[in-house]
């Protein structure tokens, strides 16, 4: 494995997450449950792990929906229509629903640099769309 950092403001990686989202997230798929996720480690390059991301909204029944749901769905089913196999077992590339969607929401990206990349954790690329 061939590790490489690169350092960017806390701008322009928010930029970045919003502008090329299919570099950072990816679906995972364990369990019958598919979710959206992004990839840390630290900066030696390892103690890499996946984050589940999601983004619920209150629905006229009173029920939570995620937003990424529809977009994570279209993401499995455009993989085995493909009758592509990811190199990585169950991680699938987003879809692009998912990269029209992701954009529309800088909070998300915010969130992302404040919560989950604290404590020396930084982004991985996802070798699916570099």
């Amino acid at each position: 494995m061939i590790k490489i950092g690169i350092e960017a403001s806390r701008n322009k990686l928010r930029c970045d997450l919003l502008e090329h989202p299919e570099r950072y997230f990816f679906i995972l798929k364990m369990d019958g449950n598919a979710s959206l996720c992004i990839r840390t480690c630290d900066a030696r390059g390892e103690d890499v792990q996946a984050h589940a991301i999601d983004g619920l909204c209150l629905k006229e029944d009173g029920n939570l929906y995620s937003v990424f749901e529809d977009g994570i769905n279209d993401a499995i089913f455009e993989m085995h229509r493909w009758k592509s196999h990811s190199c990585l077992g169950d991680e699938y590339p987003i879809s692009t629903h998912l990269m029209r969607i992701i954009p529309q929401m800088p909070d998300l990206a915010n969130w992302i640099i404040s919560s989950v990349l604290v404590n020396g954790k930084n982004l991985v690329i996802h070798p699916f769309r570099v």
